[in-house]
């Protein structure tokens, strides 16, 4: 019973892989990750929100390229350089059973090989693999960089449209203030508001002598 166990034990995927697929199949959140066209790959479309609601969910943290670099050592690899796509031969849609076939890479540890004296120059394919891993660590550094650089972009013109609508709202509020308070004094001293209607009536009429009479000129052009 107890190698059966540990047999069964050894088989199963890794808590990584397995939360990740759950993530990706789940489509209540289709719009922030879900699988690429034709299910060999999937794609994350808002990095920002994947990295605050879903990954401190299943990992407890929501350090972005900590999970990719997590999908490195498992050997996935970025499919499209313009968008966030990954994928794994071993990892497919409606194919949870193929995780199991998907390793973590074990780094090589120079000292150990050099106790057992098997130190051996990289053949040029195994040279190449690393160089282009490399390429591809610093192209994701760098697509995460940008990504940053463009959300404090946007979060420094929302803090700007707040701080404008901040001193909007004050100007309103202050404007209220001189408003209620002139009409309180209004209130207090009725005399002071039938001077200010005699005055604007008093306007209104040197307005209206001042304003030429069109109709005058008519008739008297008609008599003509």
């Amino acid at each position: 019973m107890m190698d059966g166990s540990q047999s069964n034990s050894s088989n199963a995927p890794p808590p990584f892989l397995t939360k990740t697929y759950d993530m990706v199949d789940d489509p209540v959140t289709n719009s922030v990750v879900s699988w690429g066209h034709g299910g060999c790959s999937f794609v994350v479309w808002n990095p920002p929100e994947f990295a605050q609601d879903l990954l401190p969910k299943y990992f407890k943290h929501n350090n972005f390229s900590s999970f990719v670099r997590q999908l490195n050592t498992y050997g996935f690899r970025k499919i499209d350089p313009d968008q966030w796509e990954f994928g794994n031969e071993e990892f497919i849609r409606g194919q949870r059973h193929l995780l199991k076939n998907i390793h973590r890479r074990k780094p090589v540890h120079s000292h150990s090989l050099q106790n057992h004296g098997i130190i051996s120059p990289l053949s040029e394919t195994e040279k190449q693999e690393y160089e282009k891993e490399i390429i591809r660590l610093k192209h994701d550094k760098n697509e995460l960089e940008l990504e940053l650089q463009r959300n404090e972009v946007e979060k420094q013109g929302f803090d700007f449209q707040i701080v404008s609508l901040g001193e909007r709202l004050q100007s309103m509020e202050c404007r209220q203030k001189q408003l209620m308070s002139f009409l309180a004094q209004l209130m207090r001293k009725p005399d002071l508001a039938s001077i200010l209607m005699h005055q604007s009536e008093y306007h209104n009429k040197k307005r209206k002598a001042l304003k030429p009479d069109h109709s005058q000129g008519k008739i008297q052009r008609g008599r003509e």
